[in-house]
């Protein structure tokens, strides 16, 4: 890798992220006055600014990723991307236990419960984190039964990933304390100041390393890094500004808090299963460089997963009052939430169906095309789905349906898994076209039995009066998108088109009613 003038400016660019942080948190501080009886409001502050700097966040690991993929190739970035798969998404989903949003969910209806509840958890995740050594160990050995074993940088990776889960505890625990009291703006932009850090070694190191393998090593260790930085700057802040550590322990509330939270770790897990389980099965099929192109897809699907988590982590502690006070209000939360979603998420479906080549391209270059584009054009049909499956999920978590959701995601988890095995194990060099389809089918199955749970708790929303208005708005956009395409470089005149074609649409079709130009002055203090 040589350090060219597009790598050069942006190392520069991300540097500068930093002073810009802090001055917008100083001016933050400075002028935001918080409103403690418009809960419009204050899931706007908890979820605007943090996903400003989550988009940030996401643009530098767009940048970063477009650097990563050229440096590690095909089979590097499949390598590197299947350990990261089983950490991240399965291992830490283990260690965490379900404990952040039983948390939240505890710390928001009694604050003094905080303290007491952050040693607890934290000593719990630390023990799960000892444990998962031996599963690590255990899915090398799978991989190497079905004689297509992980390469040894990627099994080097692996262990040095599993020795972050400890202090990848720390920051969970006090993420999740921020989360309580409502202040998500530290987590995203701790997320954001680490993140930055990680470019820039990261970018050094790819620099320095020339051996692919030993690149593949090198993330490993510098997510090692990144992650003790972030745990000590979580746990310095939290010091600061919510409640000052104490070491308390009780077996018996322990145990308590796992058994409850046992359902919603089991629940995260199964979603993992069924959001990314397949680029382990083309693992196991296939290659590192076929699942090096699903991975690249999957770049892009991260960036339309910005907006859901933080605005629905804003919006739990409002859904937790609201199911134990006043089920009308938890309702109109549930609706107006829903509605805002869908709103984003079909241009944004749309929209990538359309560029996903362009995009890819301008991600991974050449080299990912056309595989990674065609699975990205067929994932990113999900997202309307997910969207709303997202904030019902925690809908049914306030509503204390726990032990229905685990039901929920494991018939999901179980179509997911048959679907891949059967239909990749068929054509593993092109599973990332079957992959793709089984992500959209799983969302549906996924939504059945929530509609059921939904109707039985009187909850149930009207799906397709939610939907059709963007839907149909979304479309006349691609058509128009289409229509252009070619008529400019890099489809850059369809992507200009795209937001006021949308906008018009919308407003013609009647999608904002009253009750979403209340809601918008409300949320702007006008009310």
């Amino acid at each position: 890798m040589q350090l060219t003038n597009k790598t050069i400016l942006f190392l520069i660019g991300t540097a500068m992220l930093l002073p810009l942080l802090g001055l917008a948190a100083w001016l933050w501080q400075r002028f935001y006055r918080d409103d403690e009886s418009n809960t419009a409001r204050r899931v706007l502050k908890n979820s605007a600014l943090p996903i400003v700097a989550t988009l940030i966040n996401k643009i530098v690991d767009l940048g970063f990723a477009a650097v990563t993929l050229r440096a590690l190739g095909l089979s590097g970035n499949g390598a590197y991307s299947v350990v990261t798969t089983i950490v991240s998404l399965y291992l830490v989903t283990i260690t965490n236990w379900g404990l952040n949003d039983l948390t939240v969910r505890e710390v928001a209806a009694d604050h003094t419960r905080a303290r007491r509840l952050f040693s607890i958890t934290l000593l719990l995740r630390g023990g799960l984190s000892l444990l998962m050594a031996p599963v690590a160990a255990l899915i090398v050995g799978i991989y190497q039964l079905i004689g297509n074993p992980l390469s040894a940088a990627s099994v080097v990776a692996l262990a040095v990933l599993v020795l972050h889960l400890l202090p990848s505890s720390l920051a969970a625990a006090c993420s999740a304390s921020f989360q309580a009291f409502q202040r998500m703006e530290i987590p995203a932009s701790i997320a954001l100041v680490t993140n930055v850090l990680k470019v820039l070694l990261g970018t050094l190191m790819f620099l320095l390393v020339q051996d692919v393998g030993e690149r593949v090593i090198g993330l490993a260790v510098l997510a090692l890094v990144v992650t003790l930085f972030n745990s000590i700057i979580f746990f310095v802040l939290q010091q600061q500004l919510l409640f000052r550590f104490r070491l308390e322990w009780n077996w018996l509330e322990a145990r308590g808090l796992l058994r409850e939270a046992f359902p919603l770790m089991l629940n995260s897990l199964l979603l993992g299963v069924f959001f990314k389980f397949d680029a382990l099965i083309l693992r196991g099929y296939g290659n590192d460089a076929v699942v090096g192109a699903y991975d690249a897809a999957y770049k892009w699907i991260g960036m339309t997963q910005i907006i859901p988590p933080y605005f629905v982590a804003a919006l739990f502690p409002v859904l937790a009052r609201h199911a134990a006070t006043d089920r009308p209000a938890l309702l109109r939360t549930y609706r107006q939430a829903a509605t805002l979603l869908q709103l984003l998420a079909w241009p944004l479906t749309v929209g990538v169906m359309v560029l996903s080549p362009q995009l890819i391209l301008l991600l991974g270059g050449t080299a990912y095309l056309p595989a990674a584009a065609v699975a990205l054009s067929i994932l990113i049909w999900y997202l309307p789905l997910s969207y709303f499956n997202g904030v019902t999920q925690y809908v049914l978590i306030a509503l204390r349906q726990q032990h229905a959701l685990t039901v929920a995601f494991g018939l999901a988890t179980l179509a997911n898994v048959t679907l891949n095995l059967v239909l990749i194990s068929r054509a593993p060099a092109t599973g990332y076209v079957f992959a793709a389809i089984v992500t959209v089918i799983t969302e549906v199955v996924l939504l059945l039995p929530f509609l059921r749970i939904l109707r039985r708790e009187g909850a149930l929303l009207n799906l397709l009066a939610l939907m059709w208005r963007p839907a149909l708005a979304a479309l006349a956009m691609g058509a128009a998108m289409l229509a252009v395409y070619n008529l400019g470089p890099q489809g850059l005149l369809a992507t200009a088109l795209a937001a006021p074609v949308y906008l018009a649409a919308l407003w013609v079709l009647g999608a904002f009613g009253t009750e979403e130009r209340a809601l918008l002055r409300r949320v702007l203090g006008r009310t």
